[in-house]
Order: C-alpha cells, then sequence, then structure tokens
C-alpha cells in the first residue's frame, strides 16, 4: 500500500448519504483514506487513467451509487468490470432504485452487494462490515441484503 493511498472510493451524489457511509468508515479506519466522487464522468476519469495500477493495488471497494450526474452508475460499472485491473474490485451498489432491470444487471456485473435505498445506519453497518471483514456489531439481521 502506498503513503496517503485511496482505499476506498465512494460514488455518491447525495450528501447525506456519504456522511452516513463516513460514520461507518471512520469505525473501520478507512475514514483518512477515502475519496468521495459526486459525479459519474469524474469517477471514470479518477478510476481509468493514469492511476489505475496503483489504485488496483491500493483500492479495497468501491461504494457506487447508481443514479449519478453525467453518468449513470450502471454505465460506469459496466466500464470499470470492463477494465483488466479494476474488473474483480469489489463494488457495493447503493441505489434508490427498485427496477428489476437494475438489479439483474448488478448481478450479472457482479456486485458484492446491492443496498437499498434510503439507507439506514444498520444497512451500511452490514455492507462495510462485510467488505472490511469487520464484526456486524449492532446489526438486525432482518434488515441484512442478499448479495
Amino acid at each position: 500500500m502506498h503513503n496517503n493511498s485511496v482505499r476506498v472510493v465512494v460514488i455518491e451524489d447525495n450528501a447525506d448519504d456519504r456522511e452516513l457511509l463516513l460514520r461507518q468508515l471512520k469505525k473501520s479506519g478507512m475514514a483518512s483514506h477515502v475519496k468521495f466522487i459526486d459525479d459519474g464522468k469524474e469517477a471514470l476519469d479518477f478510476l481509468v487513467g493514469p492511476r489505475t495500477e496503483v489504485l488496483a493495488e491500493d483500492l479495497i471497494a468501491i461504494f457506487l451509487d447508481l443514479k449519478l450526474p453525467s453518468l449513470d452508475g450502471l454505465e460506469l460499472l459496466r466500464r470499470l468490470r470492463a477494465n483488466d485491473r479494476l474488473r474483480n474490485l469489489p463494488v457495493i451498489v447503493m441505489t434508490s432504485s427498485n427496477d428489476p432491470q437494475d438489479m439483474e444487471e448488478c448481478r450479472r456485473l457482479k456486485v458484492t452487494s446491492y443496498v437499498p435505498k434510503p439507507v439506514s445506519f444498520t444497512t451500511f453497518s452490514k455492507a462495510v462490515a462485510d467488505v472490511f471483514h469487520l464484526p456486524d456489531h449492532g446489526s438486525n439481521p432482518a434488515s441484512r441484503t442478499e448479495s
């Protein structure tokens, strides 16, 4: 891992959801290694470019909203999965979409987890615990999502 490296990328345009996720990332010790991006095109430019090789070595996960400005999350996900260095990176999708086609496309693109919005603290806790292999403290089994 490189000094001051980005370990987690959060691609989310909703400030409340970013804050909720940041609270959980602080608990996992990752808060200082997070890059927040609120635009799909900006995320693509950051992830796929001259820094891709270093990012691929350091990144643990991407948290991705499907409804983003300039480039939607599904198209961004397709491009990440097409990239040899990033294709196996865990992606946790957070979305307000209940469209069965979106869910099926996420499954086809092998997302790690699909978290429906509005997102509760418990749901985020579970997603973060799963990605970082942490104990899932305070989680209610009834609120867990399927991978």
